[in-house]
């Protein structure tokens, strides 16, 4: 597990990203276009721009949570292929994951509809979404069934249309549940096979569904790709390390002078440095110069904006983009994004260093509240957002808050620190119910979840 934990750090990077732009998304637009956006007075800013970009890229967030979660789920059932339990393990982890992403969405879902019925949101939802929802304080039932049908709908992964809920960034969990079963599919139709072949079946499969713009399904299988991949490298290490521990005792029986490896020699970008010959340290090097330049190209491709159209920068993707996406932005910023993801996620998986920082402990603490995070905070902003802005504004500005382009012009000064101010609250306020929906919701889910298993396996 060693080896996985930097995932947690970077799903929590992700998580607290989303979080961080929702904040804004529903009124400050530019930060989520790109610099050349149209018109320039209202754009050309710096945050608009590579490498900061990234702090406002949700969508690619979303891309980056298949690949991780096609890693993680993986990654312990590859190593479980050849026990006598493989089998009862895949099973065990497909009901598991039914109940462990359900449950605390059906929680959240609940508490959402809850406070909509008592009118607390103070928060501007989509027109055609108010249309479908029952109106608060009345009809106890309708909420009840609406809330059923929205459940509903987003466990039928076979044919899911997501049609809005007060928690809009619950459209992914229908993209989650389906890519994971994907991901066990693979693993066990696969599992005859030699390592060599799945290793080159797994990137065609992953290709024909990015062609195709199933960009979720890209993700996952990449993710699993790259979790045999990982798998692959630590059975070769681990061999490696036998036949050093043979060499070693050759050459005391030799009475040759013969030093241990350090642990830190060894690996797929280490190695044994006394027998490599100096073209395959050049070759190393370049190997690691290729790899930089795949986690920059990976991080470059996740700062696409929301255009609506490829900007300048990126417009060379055009050439490269199959027909079959047929110029449909919600399907090709999504895919190159995801690209990006299954780029920039191998990298740091090649580079230990890169891992470092995301192993360090406040990183954990974001992977283990995660997805708390990502199905609280929006419930979080509509309660208390707006209200506190506009008092926040106000009480600087000595006037009212209308608009956020009027609040803008008005007194720019008043307009950051009140939104700066109220981000600073609001996220404290999302990470401190982030941890506590986790120790009392989200950690006695996956207990029922393993309780439900095992009642269903004895």
């Amino acid at each position: 597990m060693e080896r996985t934990r930097w995932l947690d750090g970077l799903r929590g990077i992700a998580a607290a990203i989303v979080a961080f732009d929702h904040f804004f998304m529903s009124e400050v637009w530019h930060p989520f276009v790109s610099f050349w956006t149209d018109p320039p007075e209202g754009n050309r800013h710096l945050v608009q721009l590579p490498p900061i970009r990234i702090l406002f890229s949700a969508h690619g967030m979303v891309t980056l949570f298949m690949v991780i979660s096609g890693y993680a789920i993986s990654i312990s059932l590859l190593k479980d292929q050849n026990s006598t339990q493989f089998l009862p393990r895949v099973s065990s982890a497909i009901v598991r994951r039914a109940f462990r992403i359900y449950l605390p969405v059906l929680v959240t879902a609940s508490l959402a509809q809850v406070l909509f019925f008592f009118d607390l949101f103070h928060w501007q939802f989509d027109e055609g979404l108010l249309n479908d929802l029952p109106k608060p304080w009345t009809a106890p039932w309708a909420h009840v069934r609406w809330l059923l049908n929205f459940m509903a709908d987003s466990m039928n992964v076979i044919a899911f249309e997501y049609r809005g809920s007060l928690n809009g960034q619950l459209w992914t969990m229908p993209l989650e549940f389906r890519g994971s079963n994907v991901v066990y599919l693979l693993i066990l139709g696969l599992s005859a096979w030699r390592v060599s072949s799945r290793l080159y079946i797994l990137p065609i499969i992953a290709s024909f569904y990015l062609w195709y713009g199933n960009w979720d399904i890209f993700g996952f299988v990449w993710g699993l790709w790259l979790a045999q991949r990982a798998y692959a490298v630590s059975t070769a290490s681990n061999e490696n390390l036998n036949a050093e521990f043979e060499m070693a005792e050759f050459e005391e029986s030799s009475n040759s002078p013969f030093t241990l490896p350090s642990w830190r020699s060894l690996g797929s970008c280490g190695g044994k440095h006394r027998y490599v010959s100096l073209k395959s340290r050049k070759c190393t090097n370049f190997s690691r110069i290729g790899i930089a330049l795949t986690f920059v190209a990976g991080y470059y491709l996740l700062c696409l904006g929301n255009d609506g159209h490829l900007p300048p920068g990126y417009q060379f993707l055009s050439v490269l983009q199959p027909a079959r996406w047929k110029d449909n932005w919600d399907i090709y910023h999504f895919c190159w994004k995801s690209v990006g993801s299954a780029m920039l996620v191998y990298a740091i998986g090649e580079f230990p260093c890169m891992q470092r920082p995301l192993n360090t402990r406040l990183v954990q603490y974001l992977g283990k509240i995660s997805f708390a995070l990502y199905l609280l905070h929006e419930t979080i902003y509509q309660l208390w957002r707006d209200p506190l802005l506009h008092l926040i504004y106000s009480t600087l500005a000595g006037s009212q808050y209308v608009s956020s382009g009027e609040a803008w012009i008005a007194d720019p000064v008043s307009f950051h620190l009140a939104w700066w101010i109220t981000g600073v609250m609001l996220g404290g306020v999302a990470v401190c119910a982030a941890h506590y929906y986790t120790i009392y919701v989200d950690n006695r889910c996956v207990e029922l979840a393993k309780r439900v298993d095992r009642w269903f396996s004895s």
